[in-house]
């Protein structure tokens, strides 16, 4: 299982945008997490959506999680995947599909 431990809060942030994206197999990948490069490759590109579509809610005024505006946790995500992504031995695949969508 996937675990944000400094921060905690993505659980919440990642679950809603796993139901609102309807990625279930986002959530099999938290649930028994990165074990292959494709489930990396996956994982990274959703993180991508999601930060997108963050910045589509705000421009929106669309309330998730209790705020218009949850860019403050970009650098949380940042910070966890980037951990998570080292800790699973797939960093390499996290910049290389951060350098494409960037």
């Amino acid at each position: 299982m996937i675990k944000f431990s400094r921060y905690p809060h993505l659980h919440d942030l990642l679950d809603h945008y796993i139901d609102r994206l309807e990625r279930k197999d986002i959530s099999e990948i938290l649930r028994s997490g990165i074990n292959t490069q494709e489930e990396a490759e996956t994982f990274a590109k959703f993180i991508w959506d999601v930060v997108g579509q963050m910045n589509e809610d705000e421009d929106k005024g669309v309330e998730v999680l209790g705020h218009t505006d949850n860019s403050e946790m970009i650098p949380d995500i940042s910070y966890e995947i980037t951990r998570l992504m080292r800790d699973s031995g797939f960093y390499s695949i996290w910049v290389t599909v951060s350098d494409e969508v960037g």
